[in-house]
């Protein structure tokens, strides 16, 4: 039999949990509308744009800068911008930005066949059972 504090309790974690819910959609999107309004209206208005970073060491990076109709290569360092040249159209090779959405099951199935092929090297493949 239940207790009518049981039955509000229960109630009240629902709410509770209800609620989270509520405040996890919004935040997804208000995270969703910023950065939709950030890289849509502010690039499209910027005459600076990064084709391409790629890092040389922890605080070192070069860089590809479309600033305006000229393509710069900057090394960029912590305290410093380097020109180091600028770079023809035809000599730049911009690449899609083609995110592909992440598959959890799959990262999940791999980690457990990896998990699978380590025990049966180790023996029985079977996990000891306790008690």
């Amino acid at each position: 039999m239940v207790s009518a504090s049981n039955l509000k309790s229960i109630g009240e974690l629902i709410c509770v949990v209800i609620l989270f819910l509520f405040v996890l959609l919004l935040a997804y999107l208000a995270a969703r509308f910023a950065g939709s309004f950030q890289s849509n209206v502010l690039n499209k208005r910027s005459n600076i744009r990064v084709i391409e970073v790629f890092r040389l060491s922890g605080n070192k990076v070069i860089e590809i800068v479309q600033i305006g109709n000229r393509y710069l290569a900057l090394a960029v360092c912590k305290d410093s911008v380097t020109v180091l040249s600028e770079l023809d159209e035809t000599e730049i090779k911009e690449q899609e930005a083609t995110m592909e959405p992440i598959d959890f099951k799959k990262i999940l199935d791999k980690l457990k066949n990896e998990d699978h092929n380590k025990n049966k090297k180790k023996g029985t493949g079977q996990k000891p059972h306790s008690g």
